[in-house]
């Protein structure tokens, strides 16, 4: 049993080791036309540099998480962060647009044994009436690593460099280190005894990557030959899986599960829906409103502290009330700001799109907390490693489909052209059919969400 002590000291050390990842993200993404630059990049490459992360996040996360539960989820815990250590080094250091994709794909394996954690983590240490309530501070403080990347990372490339933004969260993730390994006491290892499927994991990492590196480069032709390759491997994965004795993700677990099922549905839809509006925001700022980074970072800023206090909230409503009807209130903002940027061009107001995103991102607070509670619940204890890998699995993979999305769109309106001035136009033009792609997504995630709610019991 952990001390009240112990509890919160683990709430401090997952909340610090969860805000890594989203800082350097929010930091790179307001300096993603700086590093073009100095790079001299097109926007293809430049999607690319974000896309590694979530692709290699999504790819080892179910693997992480079933590792996590025979081997301890304390230990891999701090394996992550120590992973954080080393790739922020590379990256910061990184000569070419190459090297800095590879030691963001490197960060991202890193962030999936954090991610395949974290929520498990205070799963098992906290009890069931705090559940909801924590998963909201931790999710908060995800967001809060957003918004300060968002500030320094408009703040670091306009007076210093965007390379100094890998250094900053070091002492962070060293803090996170010491406090884990002084407060939380032995290992949990739910599942000890058992080994890991290597072939599964093998399996299930390619599909992922032939999926998604298929979508990205679609509608060439090899774009349709790794998308069909990787659904080969998705069926040799699904009959591997159900096969063997200790399977990386017991296919029951969804199939005899149906409130699960569709819970990590409605997260896939919802994040590919949601997430690539900031990384547009970043561009659409600097290229068509030439706005520096600094103010564009405060911008971000701004919209991403919304997010981070209103989070805290959701998860309080979701512990005492309908947690589906907190998510699809979240995903109704969404929706009307998605709408609003569907029409986004040149004499649409800058303070009219400003609103739209917030609203998008306040749409964000009020889904994650009820919808990832419900994950979390629906799992048996011997199997949250695996349920809170999945879930973020499905964060990670909307993430990825919607910068999949983006860096198609950019592909047809750019090619190998540089984005400049000039071609501002094309930007907005692009713009406007992804916020209309991302509309569909987002009104298609209500039913599945309600559908959820309802198998579990807790539809409004």
């Amino acid at each position: 049993m952990v001390s009240r002590a112990g509890r919160r000291y683990t709430l401090l050390a997952v909340a610090l080791g969860s805000s890594l990842a989203p800082f350097m993200v929010a930091g790179l993404t307001v300096a993603i036309p700086t590093v073009g630059e100095e790079f001299a990049t097109d926007p293809v490459t430049l999607s690319w540099i974000p896309t590694a992360f979530f692709l290699a996040a999504a790819m080892f996360l179910i693997p992480f998480g079933r590792i996590a539960d025979i081997y301890g989820m304390k230990r891999l815990f701090l394996i992550g962060l120590a992973v954080y250590l080393v790739s922020a080094l590379i990256a910061a250091l990184a000569p070419t647009a190459a090297v800095l994709i590879g030691a963001r794909f490197f960060t991202g394996a890193g962030a999936a044994m954090i991610f395949a954690t974290s929520f498990a983590l205070l799963g098992l240490v906290l009890p069931d009436s705090e559940r909801g309530t924590a998963l909201g501070i931790n999710i908060a403080a995800s967001f809060a690593g957003f918004a300060l990347g968002f500030l320094a990372g408009g703040l670091l490339t306009y007076y210093s460099t965007w390379r100094v933004l890998f250094l900053v969260p070091l002492p962070v993730a060293l803090l996170a280190i010491g406090i884990i390994r002084q407060n939380l006491p032995g290992e949990c290892a739910l599942s000890g005894g058992t080994r890991p499927d290597l072939p599964g994991i093998v399996l299930s990492t390619t599909t992922i990557l032939l999926v998604m590196v298929g979508l990205s480069t679609l509608p060439a032709m090899q774009g349709a030959a790794a998308l069909a390759a990787g659904f080969a491997a998705l069926a040799a994965f699904i009959t591997r899986e159900t096969r063997t004795r200790d399977p990386i993700l017991d296919l029951r677990l969804l199939s005899h599960n149906l409130p699960l099922a569709l819970a990590n549905g409605a997260v896939l839809i919802y994040t590919a829906a949601s997430f690539a509006s900031i990384y547009l925001f970043s561009l659409y700022f600097q290229y068509v409103q030439g706005f520096d980074a600094r103010l564009a970072g405060g911008i971000l800023l701004a919209t991403s502290l919304i997010t981070a206090s209103l989070v805290g909230y959701a998860g309080r409503l979701s512990d005492r009330g309908s947690p589906t009807g907190v998510a699809m209130a979240g995903i109704a903002m969404t929706v009307a700001g998605l709408a609003v940027l569907s029409f986004i061009g040149p004499a649409m107001p800058v303070s009219v799109a400003v609103l739209a995103l917030a609203l998008l991102v306040a749409g964000t607070a009020f889904f994650q907390p009820p919808v990832y509670s419900t994950v979390i619940g629906a799992a048996e204890r011997a199997m949250y490693g695996v349920a809170a890998g999945l879930v973020e699995t499905m964060r990670l993979l909307g993430m990825t489909v919607s910068m999949a999305v983006t860096i198609v769109a950019f592909a047809f309106f750019f090619g190998s052209t540089e984005i400049a001035g000039e071609n501002a136009p094309r930007l907005l033009e692009s713009m406007q059919v992804l916020f209309r792609i991302y509309f569909v997504l987002a009104v298609a995630s209500l039913p599945v969400t309600y559908l959820a709610g309802r198998a579990g019991g807790s539809a409004p």
